[in-house]
């Protein structure tokens, strides 16, 4: 008798300690959410829908590829491709859990402010006071301001000399984490870009790892033959890291091409430079599509930004 009485009282502390424990992982969770919203971050709702909620960061690369009016062609197509399934994200949300935004970043920023004042139209953010018609103005803004941003750029560098280059690997060391990633978000940035890389301010280099590739550069690297991955894996080839904890963001680089006809393996050595970069800096999605036609891509925009 004795022992029953001591085995029911045993499980009876177990049950007791093990509510406590529970009901003090509620509270600390509880608390932690309380804290994220006197931040300002987000109300416990819209937190519980993260997953749900989408934050899409387009970066442009206005190098000195926006010279080709076929590269203009493509990446309006694939602005439009972006915002469309961004808006039909939208579409499927019911009013009140609407916490989604999508806006256009540059690096360096344009010295012409006007081009500044496209781009900050692009800045679009929909919460449940968001009317149903700027599901539309958002779609019609992003088939056409782009356009003007590409033309305004063209038009203060008539010659591909005077293009500096797109910072892509500075955006990642300095702005990457405060411009494109909430923690209320699911946060995916679309880069549109050819897959090189260059600035003329961010030219550093240590042993085979660079901050930069450009066509010339990687016509001087041993990689023009079947045997280019074993050589960059042993020699170290590849970009610098940038930054590191990138997990809570997803990325998907859109246009890669090679412009240099010496080396038949520079779409896969650029891939690879890509694809190792990302795996350093903890990003753990991410695609890299190569440039094809806008109907193709489209697809690939659309289960990225859906799965």
């Amino acid at each position: 008798m004795n022992n029953k009485i001591q085995l029911l009282t045993y499980f009876s502390i177990a049950l007791l300690l093990s509510s406590c424990k529970s009901e003090k992982k509620e509270v600390m969770k509880e608390i932690e959410i309380a804290k994220k919203e006197i931040n300002g971050e987000c109300p416990s709702y819209i937190l519980d829908n993260k997953e749900n909620n989408l934050n899409i960061s387009v970066f442009l690369d206005l190098s000195d590829r926006i010279t080709q009016p076929k590269t203009i062609l493509k990446d309006t197509e694939y602005l439009k491709s972006i915002s469309k399934a961004f808006t039909n994200h939208v579409k499927t949300k019911k009013l009140i859990l609407l916490q989604d935004k999508i806006q256009l970043y540059f690096n360096p920023e344009p010295a012409n402010n006007t081009i500044n004042s496209v781009a900050e139209q692009l800045h679009i953010e929909f919460d449940k006071n968001s009317p149903k018609t700027k599901i539309m103005q958002t779609e019609e803004l992003y088939a056409s301001q782009p356009t003007e941003i590409y033309n305004l750029a063209l038009a203060d560098s008539k010659n591909p000399k005077d293009f500096p280059g797109s910072d892509i690997w500075r955006f990642f060391k300095d702005n990457v984490k405060d411009y494109t990633i909430s923690d209320c978000h699911r946060n995916i940035l679309v880069i549109l870009t050819d897959g090189y890389m260059y600035h003329e301010n961010s030219q550093m280099k240590e042993v085979n790892m660079s901050s930069y590739l450009t066509p010339n550069s990687l016509n001087k690297l041993p990689l023009a033959n079947s045997q280019w991955e074993t050589t960059l894996n042993e020699k170290g080839y590849g970009f610098i890291k940038a930054n590191d904890g990138l997990e809570d963001l997803e990325v998907l680089v859109i246009g890669i091409e090679s412009l240099n006809t010496k080396n038949p393996y520079a779409i896969d050595v650029m891939r690879t430079y890509w694809t190792n970069w990302f795996n350093e800096m903890g990003v753990k999605k991410f695609k890299i599509q190569n440039a094809d036609l806008a109907s193709s891509v489209e697809k690939v925009i659309f289960e990225f930004i859906n799965s």
